[in-house]
């Protein structure tokens, strides 16, 4: 990597009362994130906070910071943006839940009095580009799709979008879904059957105004893109246990970084990357 100074990335170390998060946390995914940290002496990726006015926005890590809440953290590493520059993109996850068809979700509608109308796949979408009160869910073995209707006062919103969430969080199994990969690619080459779920676009004035109220995001829904991403940063968790002594810290912190610079132990990296997780 260039040798450039750490604040190119711009990692600083926060208290963790001062995020505000938008989103709430993935009972299972906190589970498996809890039982890694918790054992563990060192946090290895930080969180993303989104900076707006005086406002400090966690758009990326809910599960990590609950996590070093929970075991006593009250400091956190997190790389700093601007959550009003337009180089930061705010993008939705898809979720893909397995082991389901269109007429459980038929059935979860009508006992949770949620109203639906069968449409074609095409007009579903572009029902979702113009509304923000709709939820499109498609089955990927017959491709029959369905348009789910939530209120039209935002607030009303977000708490029905919970509840309909509840069909399968922590009862179904799921996976995120990047929006770029097309439903007839899932239909293509997904081995299991299931149902894909597609939200409604946020803006990101609705991202702080939900982080500011007390109702928040399902887990998993938002996903902001941003360039130079940093993972792989060790650092002690032991010491996030202590919000003293927060301005020797992060002089630590920058020194590290600017080491791992200097040392050469500095990749950037811009294509796309698949990983299998050891």
């Amino acid at each position: 990597m260039i040798n450039y100074t750490n604040k190119f990335f711009n990692l600083n170390i926060f208290k963790i009362k001062d995020i505000m998060m938008h989103e709430t946390t993935e009972t299972n995914r906190l589970r498996n994130i809890f039982d890694r940290i918790s054992t563990s002496k060192h946090l290895m990726n930080p969180v993303i906070v989104g900076k707006y006015d005086d406002e400090l926005i966690l758009i990326d890590g809910a599960n990590r910071l609950s996590t070093l809440k929970e075991i006593g953290c009250r400091l956190i590493i997190a790389q700093l943006t601007d959550y009003k520059n337009r180089k930061i993109k705010l993008r939705n996850w898809n979720h893909l839940i397995y082991d389901v068809g269109i007429n459980d979700i038929k059935e979860f509608c009508d006992a949770n009095k949620f109203r639906y109308k069968e449409i074609t796949y095409k007009e579903g979408k572009d029902f979702l580009k113009n509304n923000h009160n709709c939820v499109l869910v498609s089955d990927i073995s017959s491709g029959k799709p369905l348009l789910i209707s939530l209120p039209k006062k935002f607030d009303d919103t977000i708490n029905r979008l919970n509840d309909f969430t509840k069909f399968y969080f922590n009862v179904h199994n799921f996976d995120r879904s990047e929006e770029e990969i097309t439903f007839s690619d899932l239909c293509r080459y997904s081995r299991r059957k299931g149902v894909l779920v597609e939200f409604f676009k946020f803006r990101k004035e609705q991202i702080v105004k939900i982080a500011r109220s007390k109702a928040k995001l399902p887990a998993g829904i938002s996903r902001h893109i941003l360039d130079n991403r940093v993972l792989h940063v060790k650092y002690e968790i032991s010491k996030l246990k202590s919000d003293k002594d927060i301005e020797l810290k992060r002089d630590e912190l920058n020194k590290y970084l600017l080491g791992k610079i200097d040392s050469n132990k500095v990749r950037q990296y811009r294509e796309s990357v698949i990983v299998f997780d050891e």
